[in-house]
């Protein structure tokens, strides 16, 4: 029953965007401005002035956590392509779909499902406290080494995520006032985000053909799927990290490959086809990976 009530829904909202994008096949970069940069800001910035203290609290073991699980994938990563004998370019695509997980597209509706508007506070904590330091690594990465890093971070200053982080820092450290109507309106705009992303996601996914790159791939997808979810459990050990906190990282982390990346990499030409294809894989083998995970952590 934990496909049918949380991984289900996900998956027939992402074969709605295939079938959307198959039919009808819209601008994409207008759908994509639309969710990411209307509607997530806009959920971003409710849901960090609707947390409560205990999320806010939350944030000093998550960086911990960000930090040694991207030191320990990025590891993996080049030891992997190392095995596999890649050159720079696939090194590149490989190292930058097994680091980023899609804590945005999938992991904010998997959270929501699964724990409902509590668990989403959290997961929202999660997307941000990830989104910019692997943004940035993943910049520098797909050029590499190319881009300072700090010309990838200017990068990531441009985005309007971090625009809502930043609103959302000011009004709760100087507790303003925000009118309910204004908030209500935010609030409301912020949850079209959730069947958006899937959307846009599901629309991704119908663009995508797989080209060769097999190994690379299906070693790729493991990482991301398999291997993630222990490392997370392990993390979440070490640095004392229980309850809902634990659950949600541990599911947000284990989570397919990223679509941000795809961007980077067909903006510096770093095999966007394998990148693609990763993407695809993880994403259909997660209804497998992830229903194992969410029985694990005791989800019904």
């Amino acid at each position: 029953m934990v496909f049918v009530n949380i991984l289900l829904p996900i998956f027939l909202i992402i074969a709605l965007g295939a079938v959307f994008e198959k039919v009808k096949g819209p601008d994409f970069k207008t759908v994509s401005d639309l969710t990411l940069f209307f509607f997530t800001p806009c959920l971003i910035f409710a849901g960090l002035l609707k947390g409560g203290a205990e999320v806010i609290g939350f944030l000093p073991k998550t960086v911990a956590f960000m930090l040694a699980l991207t030191l320990i994938f990025w590891a993996l990563s080049v030891l992997c392509g190392r095995l596999l004998k890649l050159d720079s370019r696939r090194q590149s695509a490989f190292s930058l779909t097994t680091i980023m997980m899609n804590t945005g597209n999938y992991g904010l509706p998997l959270v929501l499902f699964a724990y409902g508007p509590e668990g989403l506070s959290y997961a929202v904590v999660v997307m941000v406290l990830f989104t910019f330091p692997l943004g940035t690594l993943a910049i520098y990465i797909a050029s590499r080494g190319e881009d300072s890093p700090a010309k990838a971070l200017l990068e990531m200053f441009k985005v309007p995520l971090f625009h809502a982080i930043i609103l959302a820092a000011i009004w709760r450290g100087f507790a303003l006032p925000l009118p309910a109507i204004i908030f209500k309106a935010v609030d409301i705009v912020g949850q079209a985000a959730i069947p958006g992303l899937l959307i846009l996601l599901g629309m991704q996914l119908a663009r995508t053909k797989l080209k060769g790159e097999l190994v690379a791939i299906s070693s790729s997808s493991f990482l991301r799927l398999v291997i993630s979810p222990f490392v997370a459990i392990l993390l979440c050990e070490l640095l004392h990290i229980q309850g809902l906190p634990r659950n949600v990282l541990i599911l947000q982390t284990s989570t397919p490959a990223a679509v941000i990346p795809l961007l980077y990499a067909v903006n510096y030409d770093t095999r966007p086809d394998m990148v693609a294809g990763t993407i695809f894989v993880s994403t259909i083998a997660s209804a497998v990976t992830l229903t194992c995970l969410l029985q694990f952590l005791g989800v019904q």
